[in-house]
């Protein structure tokens, strides 16, 4: 087996997106996330605002984890509903604009080696959360902690 078939990658924060009244984390991953582009960013960020789950209208708090794979992205759309689950939608760049990932099936896959380490990160925080009474200020304490890192 060669250990370097799966070169790490870096999560980067890149701050809070707001939609609506739902708030998410960034995070850009990517081996040089250097290489995402802001007309990227800026086209991820209008398929999550005009996204049929309608953020805009739910008082939620998630993240969102833009993952360069090759020359394409993987858009993870992420949030929890004020409660223990993680919910999810993923849209894919075939195209050049952002499109819903169709995966209509029973087994589907869900978070890749390098995701994990975001994910990992997030159910903590998210757990620590859970056990405050959840006020405006522990709302803020979970956006401010992110992670940053090889994965």
């Amino acid at each position: 087996m060669n250990p370097t078939a799966y070169p790490s990658k870096y999560a980067s924060p890149k701050g809070i997106f707001t939609v609506g009244n739902t708030r998410f984390k960034w995070y850009d991953l990517a081996e040089d996330p250097a290489v995402i582009s802001s007309q990227d960013i800026n086209n991820a960020k209008i398929c999550i605002e005009n996204a049929d789950e309608n953020f805009q209208n739910k008082d939620d708090l998630g993240f969102v984890i833009m993952h360069r794979c090759g020359e394409k992205y993987l858009l993870l759309v992420c949030t929890w509903r004020s409660e223990n689950e993680l919910w999810e939608s993923v849209y894919y760049d075939g195209s050049g604009t952002f499109e819903v990932w169709d995966r209509n099936q029973v087994h589907l896959p869900t978070y890749c080696v390098w995701e994990m380490g975001i994910v990992y990160h997030e159910s903590q925080s998210w757990k620590r959360f859970l056990g405050t009474d959840r006020t405006e200020s522990h709302k803020q304490n979970y956006l401010n902690d992110r992670f940053e890192g090889e994965v």
